[in-house]
């Protein structure tokens, strides 16, 4: 039999996985039985759904051989996945997809969105899925202002660290004005209004003495 012959036996059908979305393509073969018929795959169409950047494709009508497909736009919130888990060990084009869409959307936004795993008694893991990271509370929100005016504080202080190494040449009294500034940046938490409210000081001014 030649190529051509042979390519007449054949033909290209188009697969859904076991949720009824579009997965690729396969070949049926010609029923060598009966030349009218063919012996399609499982899971397959003679519908092409014309696939397209952006959509899944869900078939109409499982079993139908001829049965076309529905248009189904991808997610394009990450609130479309708040209440959908992606199942951990499903390999399908249209898990795969959604699993790199849920990815973007937590790295878009890592302040209100992270990914998580969804794990069964024994702690194995069955499925990701999006979910929404809780508001800070007040305490945590004045945390992090405490956290932010303190290493403030501390870049401040090793500014000046060589002004007291104790060889640095600068006056009696420019180390006693260099000394009472490092004080009172380390005084800054004591302050009343800290962390909301911080009255910075200003770093002194000093003369490097002459060898």
């Amino acid at each position: 039999m030649s190529n051509i012959e042979k390519l007449k036996t054949m033909k290209t059908v188009f697969v859904y996985d076991e949720d009824g979305f579009y997965c690729g393509t396969h070949i049926a073969q010609l029923n060598p039985r009966n030349k009218s018929s063919w012996l399609m795959p499982p899971h397959s169409t003679n519908v092409d759904p014309n696939d397209e950047d952006g959509f899944f494709f869900k078939i109409k009508d499982p079993g139908n051989p001829e049965s076309g497909w529905d248009k189904i736009p991808y997610p394009s919130t990450a609130e479309d996945f708040l209440a959908l888990n992606i199942p951990h060990e499903s390999r399908t084009k249209r898990n795969n997809d959604l699993r790199r869409l849920l990815s973007q959307f937590a790295q878009n936004d890592p302040e209100h969105y992270r990914e998580v795993s969804v794990n069964d008694e024994s702690g194995k893991k069955i499925a990701t899925k999006l979910e929404v990271i809780p508001e800070p509370t007040p305490e945590e929100l004045k945390e992090r202002a405490a956290a932010a005016v303190r290493s403030k504080r501390d870049y401040l202080l090793s500014k000046t660290d060589y002004l007291v190494s104790g060889d640095y040449p600068i006056s009696a009294e420019d180390l006693v004005k260099v000394k009472a500034y490092r004080q009172s940046l380390r005084d800054i938490p004591a302050q009343a209004g800290f962390p909301e409210t911080v009255i910075w000081p200003n770093e002194p001014e000093y003369t490097i003495l002459s060898a």
